[in-house]
């Protein structure tokens, strides 16, 4: 039996992205990175660094702690093979070093070149060992330079208004969203959950009227996946459940053999709608209910094959853990789905277990994961422990 998981512990939104490229998700929504590597004299290595991670909204490496000169002092190359770069610049008012954001070096490794304590010099960029030691170059030294980056993920934290980052139709209690192109309506739904929604449904003429807006304001112009899709009885039926009391179809549609899902056409003022194949990529319309935010809590539901599962205070918060128990008749084996995670390395993961009590352990993950597939070695139950 399959189970598609979501376990989100940072960020969920639509209009936001994970962690560039070869990023790592270390917390708080934090990437860090490797950006580039190039030949370089000293005397230009922080402003390249600076433009180099301007490229992603970040900023060079910037060593504050011990958790931060650990983490780069590990990923410095042996200095025969190039030097990882420090944000370290001159500022020409206090003539003192400080970082490339602004801030003052209050943190210095037990060992380090003194000329960081002396009259700054715009000459010089600094650079971190293997070993920790922070040391530095002047004009003229010619040097492979690794150019690292930390840029930080836009939260969806929970707004006044309840909606969080959606629009707010200010009447009846929903919030709205419309997201970029999604490979089919599945992937639709899918872009939706990633942002504690579903795909809209809507009930009268007024939400029709705001979500053809919100989508063209959003550049929307061609079509609208909305959330509704055909059923077994060949009826049309809302994603959420609720009742299909309200149509704003083309005349003559849903025509047969057009296909087994909603769009709509806000290229019109009505925003009339047709039923198109489901494999039709448009825009997504994500709506969910207004509501204040509330603390998080593990329900410790029962799931079914084919549910999807979401970690507490999703997609807002990751700090309630929580024990899922999925089941399979005996003789069988559990496979879950992992559609996203997206875990802090600090003091995030995801653990799954052959069994629950005692079970072996038979994935650890963290950082950032998609599209993976587990399955139990011998066991009908498997413990997910967030």
């Amino acid at each position: 039996a399959m189970w598609r998981l979501l376990a989100l512990a940072a960020i969920a939104q639509i209009v936001h992205g994970s962690c560039p490229s070869g990023y790592d998700l270390v917390k708080d929504g934090e990437c860090r990175g490797f950006a580039g590597k190039q030949n370089v004299y000293f005397s230009d290595a922080p402003r390249i660094a600076m433009e180099t991670c301007d490229r992603v909204k970040g900023a060079p490496v910037i060593i504050h702690n011990e958790e931060h000169q650990t983490y780069w002092m590990n990923r410095a190359p042996p200095t025969d093979q190039g030097f990882m770069i420090l944000g370290i610049v001159c500022n020409e008012n206090t003539l003192k070093y400080e970082w490339a954001d602004g801030s003052p070096i209050d943190y210095r490794p037990k060992n380090y070149n003194e000329e960081l304590n002396k009259v700054c010099s715009k000459e010089y960029g600094w650079e971190i060992h293997p070993d920790g030691y922070w040391s530095y170059g002047g004009p003229g030294s010619a040097i492979s330079g690794l150019f690292f980056c930390t840029t930080q993920l836009e939260q969806p934290l929970p707004g006044g208004d309840g909606c969080a980052g959606f629009a707010d139709d200010e009447d009846d209690g929903v919030c709205y969203q419309v997201g970029p192109a999604a490979r089919d309506w599945k992937d639709a739904q899918l872009t939706c959950k990633k942002a504690g929604a579903n795909l809209a449904s809507i009930h009268n003429t007024k939400e029709n009227d705001f979500v053809r807006r919100l989508a063209v304001s959003n550049g929307a112009v061609d079509g609208l996946v909305l959330g509704a899709s055909a059923q077994q009885d060949g009826k049309f039926a809302w994603v959420d459940g609720t009742a299909m009391d309200f149509e704003n179809y083309y005349p003559g549609f849903p025509k047969k053999n057009f296909g087994d899902c909603i769009a709509m056409d806000v290229s019109s003022t009505s925003g009339q709608w047709m039923n198109v194949d489901c494999a039709s990529k448009f825009p997504v319309a994500c709506m969910r209910q207004q509501g204040p935010t509330v603390e998080p809590t593990c329900s410790g539901d029962d799931y079914d094959e084919g549910d999807l599962i979401v970690s507490p205070g999703y997609p807002f918060s990751a700090s309630t853990p929580c024990d899922f128990f999925l089941t399979v008749e005996p003789g069988k084996k559990v496979q879950v789905e992992i559609l996203s995670l997206e875990a802090n390395e600090c003091c995030d993961s995801l653990v799954l277990y052959d069994g629950y009590l005692g079970g072996n352990v038979i994935a650890t993950l963290t950082g950032i994961a998609e599209n993976k597939t587990i399955t139990t070695n011998s066991s009908n139950i498997m413990r997910v422990s967030w």
